[in-house]
This record gives structure tokens, C-alpha cells and sequence, in this order.
């Protein structure tokens, strides 16, 4: 069975960025300001404040992005779903494999660092789907990722899990 490695954060679910910045800095910004993948970049504060702020949101109930849920069920029949995500930093892998298990995600492995080899890599991080050994590299579009230049040419992109599903029906 071949392999699909898929991140969680910001491809199978996605959160509220602004709201998140505004609860924790006090700053109203709007999506299009989130310009790069590392939100402490775009705020110009230390990691570790990222960390903390995303600490508190890895433990609730997700918002899943459109979709998701029923093409990963799909895809869960074809094909070994791994997941790759840096919620590893916030949890221990116990931890994610019970809150996956709460909110019916479906998977069969987690990598903690996106070795092996894969038939394809969903992710909405440019460095992280550039370092991996998959075939087809899926860039899930979204503001920190818009102005990526994709200089080696290697991402196909992706609005939507209609997208995904889309790209998997060929």
C-alpha cells in the first residue's frame, strides 16, 4: 500500500489566526498579514511566544477545513495515511495519537521528522514538503504560503480537500 504523509495544522484543520493574535498580543491583524509560514516572523517576537500560544490551542476541539474529514476516510482505504505535523513540539505522541483518535482522524503511523519515502505529501509548509521523498508534493494554499516563488518547480496546489480528492480520482 502506498504511502501519504499529511500534516494536520493548516490542511485538515485550521484555526483562526487573527482571532488567536488578537487574544494573545492584543493586535488586530487580518489574514493576508500572516506572510510567512513562521508567525514569528510575521509578528517579530521570540518563538517561544508562538510556542505558548499554540500550546493552548492544540488540546481543543478542531475546526476541520471543508471536506476533510470524509476524503481522508477515502483516502484511509487507498492508501497508508502518516502523519507529519509539529504538534509533536506541544504534545507527546500519545497525546496526539489520543486527541486523533477523539476527533476521528483516521491514520495508520505518525513521522516525526517526514522520512521515507512517500507517493505524496500534503502540507501547507513549503520547507516541510520540500524535505521530504514524495513524489507528488501538494502545497495546500494559504496566506503564509501565497508567495512562495517554488523556484525548483516541485508543488502542485491546492485549494481545497475537493482538490485533494481531485487530484487522487486521475
Amino acid at each position: 500500500m502506498e504511502k501519504l504523509l499529511i500534516d494536520i495544522d493548516g490542511v485538515i484543520v485550521s484555526y483562526d489566526f487573527p482571532k488567536i493574535v488578537k487574544s494573545c498580543f492584543g493586535l488586530d491583524l487580518s489574514s493576508k498579514a500572516i506572510f510567512a509560514y513562521d508567525l514569528a516572523d510575521v509578528l517579530g517576537v521570540a518563538p517561544f511566544l508562538i510556542n505558548n500560544m499554540f500550546k493552548e490551542q492544540v488540546y481543543g476541539a478542531p475546526q476541520f477545513n471543508e471536506g476533510a474529514l470524509k476524503a481522508l476516510n477515502k483516502l484511509h482505504d487507498e492508501y497508508e495515511l502518516v502523519i507529519f505535523t509539529n504538534r509533536l513540539k506541544y504534545m507527546t505522541e500519545l497525546e496526539l495519537v489520543s486527541w486523533m483518535s477523539k476527533n476521528q482522524i483516521p491514520f495508520r503511523g505518525i513521522s516525526k521528522d517526514g522520512s521515507g519515502e512517500y507517493f505524496a505529501h500534503i502540507d501547507d509548509s513549503p520547507a516541510k514538503l520540500a524535505s521530504t521523498n514524495s513524489m507528488f508534493k501538494l502545497l495546500f494554499n494559504q496566506p503564509w504560503n501565497e508567495k512562495c516563488l517554488d523556484i525548483k518547480e516541485q508543488f502542485h496546489r491546492v485549494d481545497s480537500w475537493k482538490d485533494i480528492g481531485r487530484f487522487f480520482r486521475r
